[in-house]
């Protein structure tokens, strides 16, 4: 008898110990963590992992659709490259709690630094669930999918975007277009739907920027509500904490926080690094 509770102590000692064993990926370890900040309640979860350059390498959502609990993985994103070529992800769903996980993967195919196609597939077999073509034309890209609208993108000789597009493949009428306009430290971007149903949506976005060009605040302007975001950034320049308010009668009220906690095993950051992690944690965009 003495020797099965041994048996069961030993068992829970070593199960309990690896849950708390790090896996160490990359260089950077970053936990963003929301909290709603009328109780405090902790809302979502991710950790990004980014290698010595500033690419993720792996970001895990934890909490699944239909299971709030932040104790389980709902997502995991795993990126592969060559030098700075993004040439594989996988990408892992579950949605409930006593779901399996899908997998997702995608191959991406190049035309010297040019992105001009790529292919998801699903499941472990290597059935197609979706091909993007990328096609390149004079300050223009659009982005077509095995789907009835395409995206094109418009970009000054500075190679920012002035213009987004959701268009029909088959009359060419845009769906939605998103303009934007810039100055120096400001940015303004317009969104517009053309359903044709009666009920168009307008949005406003206006974003300012400090000295080093890191976005410090955005207001978010609708029909009815204004949103205002706040951002702030560690002596290292990534970022920290976003702060996201709503305006009621004129007046703004805190209603959740972000927060970035970051675990290195290097002590200097260099700028375009940082640029690349901030790009991931703020926009979900990689560089």
């Amino acid at each position: 008898m003495k020797s099965k509770i041994l048996v069961l102590l030993l068992f829970s000692f070593f199960n309990s110990y690896s849950q708390k064993i790090e896996k160490k990926i990359g260089v950077f370890k970053i936990t963003e963590e929301s909290f709603q900040a009328e109780n405090k309640k902790k809302i979502s979860k991710s950790d990004f992992y980014f290698d010595k350059s500033g690419k993720i390498l792996e970001k895990i959502k934890f909490g699944r659709h239909h299971y709030r609990k932040l104790n389980i993985i709902g997502e995991i994103e795993q990126y592969s490259y060559s030098d700075i070529k993004l040439l594989f992800s996988k990408r892992y769903v579950s949605s409930c709690r006593n779901c399996s996980f899908t997998l997702y993967f995608s191959k991406y195919i190049y035309d010297d630094n040019k992105l001009i196609h790529e292919n998801v597939y699903r499941g472990e077999s290597d059935m197609l669930f979706m091909s993007l073509d990328y096609k390149y034309k004079p300050n223009s890209k659009e982005i077509h999918s095995n789907s009835s609208t395409y995206i094109e993108n418009k970009y000054d000789d500075q190679n920012r975007i002035t213009e987004q597009s959701q268009i029909f493949e088959d009359t060419k009428k845009v769906r939605w277009k998103k303009e934007f306009v810039y100055a120096i430290n400001f940015q303004a971007n317009k969104f517009q739907t053309y359903y044709g149903d009666g009920n168009e949506n307008t949005e406003m976005e206006i974003i300012k920027y400090d000295s080093q060009k890191r976005i410090i605040s955005k207001e978010v302007i609708r029909d009815k509500s204004k949103t205002f975001f706040y951002y702030y950034y560690a002596q290292n320049g990534i970022i920290k904490k976003i702060e996201e308010s709503e305006n009621y009668n004129d007046k703004y009220e805190l209603k959740y926080t972000t927060n970035f906690k970051i675990k290195k095993r290097e002590e200097s950051v260099d700028s375009l690094t940082v640029e690349k992690i901030n790009s991931q944690l703020i926009y979900g965009i990689s560089m």
